[in-house]
């Protein structure tokens, strides 16, 4: 099975819990680190070395929230929600993808699609 070594940010626990219940089943999501705030998380995205970052929309930010974190460490994958949790953004290296109207199957897709061979830099264990 493969581990998703996933950093959240900002995030409400009940949202993240729900997010992340949702992936594929091959796929093991490992919560490495929860910050409430983004105060320093780009200095730590080198020691954290995540897969998969999760970020929760504050107030009327837009998901360009993104952009610092994979300049940072670029092996990730960025998933921005909205407060709402009704719209998010999958962002990678060169490309981003807006998931309107997001549903459990559309962010499964959505992840799929960013990942061949499973898992977006998945580990396998």
């Amino acid at each position: 099975m493969a581990t998703l070594r996933t950093l959240v940010v900002t995030l409400a626990p009940l949202l993240r819990e729900l997010v992340t219940n949702v992936l594929p089943p091959q796929i093991s999501v490992e919560v490495i680190e929860v910050f409430a705030s983004r105060d320093r998380v780009a200095e730590r995205l080198r020691d954290l070395a995540p897969d998969l970052i999760i970020v929760g929309l504050l107030d009327a930010e837009t998901d360009a929230v993104a952009l610092p974190l994979l300049a940072a460490w670029p092996m990730a994958r960025v998933l921005v929600l909205a407060l709402n949790g009704e719209h998010a953004w999958l962002h990678e290296p060169g490309r981003s993808i807006a998931l309107l109207n997001l549903s459990a199957h559309g962010l499964r897709e959505a992840l799929r699609s960013t990942a061949p061979g499973l898992g977006m830099g998945a580990r396998s264990d």
